[in-house]
C-alpha cells in the first residue's frame, strides 16, 4: 500500500498522553505540514498559536472548563458530552496533551473553515507519521465568541477579525494506538 495512504489508514485519535513534551525537530515537521496544507486562491490566510508551557495551558483548561461547564448541555449536541465532562473534577479538554496547536483564520473568510480543518488533518496525519499521538479539539472553535476565550487569544496574538476554526493536541501517546474501527457502509455514492 502506499505510504501516504498507508497513514491515513492507521491514523487514530489517541486522547492519553505521555508527561513529556515532544521535541523541536517533530514540532518543526508538523507545523510544516500544516503550512503546506491547500488554501483557496492560495491565500495562505491560516496562521497557528502553539502553546506548550503547562502553566498556559492550565490557564486555557481553566477558561474552557467555566465556558463549557456554564452552558447547558443540549439534546442531539455535539457540544452536549463535553459541557457534561466540563462539570467533572479534574476536566481536561485537550486530556493533558503537552501541546496544543490551534488554527485560526479571517472570521469572514468563506474558505476559513475549510483551510483550517485540512491544515489539522495534515498535523493529525504528520503527527501519527512520526509516532506521536493526536486528537482534534473542538473545544476552542465552539467558544471562539465567548469573550474570555477570545481575550485569552487576544493575549497570544489572536486578531479581531479572526476566529479559532481547528485545534490539535499533540504528545507521546501514554497507550498503545489501537486498530481502526470498521468503517459503516454506505457512504459512498458514486456515478460509475
Amino acid at each position: 500500500m502506499n505510504a501516504v495512504i498507508a497513514a491515513m489508514l492507521e491514523r487514530r485519535s489517541i486522547r492519553s498522553y505521555q508527561e513529556r513534551q515532544i521535541a523541536p525537530e517533530e514540532l518543526r515537521q508538523i507545523l510544516e505540514a500544516a503550512l503546506y496544507a491547500p488554501t483557496g486562491k492560495n491565500s495562505q490566510n491560516t496562521r497557528f498559536f502553539v502553546i506548550q508551557k503547562p502553566e498556559t495551558l492550565a490557564a486555557l483548561n481553566q477558561v474552557i472548563q467555566r465556558q463549557l461547564a456554564a452552558r447547558q448541555p443540549v439534546d442531539g449536541s455535539v457540544m452536549k458530552s463535553a459541557v457534561l465532562r466540563a462539570r467533572t473534577p479534574g476536566y481536561h479538554f485537550i486530556h493533558r496533551a503537552p501541546t496544543l496547536i490551534s488554527a485560526v483564520a479571517p472570521q469572514r473568510g468563506e474558505n476559513s473553515m475549510a483551510e483550517c480543518a485540512a491544515a489539522a488533518e495534515n498535523m493529525l496525519l504528520a503527527a501519527s507519521a512520526l509516532g506521536l499521538a493526536g486528537c482534534w479539539s473542538n473545544q476552542p472553535h465552539w467558544l471562539t465568541g465567548a469573550p474570555e476565550v477570545r481575550a485569552f487569544f487576544e493575549a497570544l496574538g489572536l486578531r479581531d477579525e479572526e476566529d479559532i476554526f481547528a485545534s490539535v493536541s499533540v504528545g507521546y501517546p501514554a497507550v498503545k494506538v489501537p486498530a481502526p474501527l470498521p468503517r459503516k457502509e454506505g457512504r459512498v455514492v458514486c456515478d460509475l
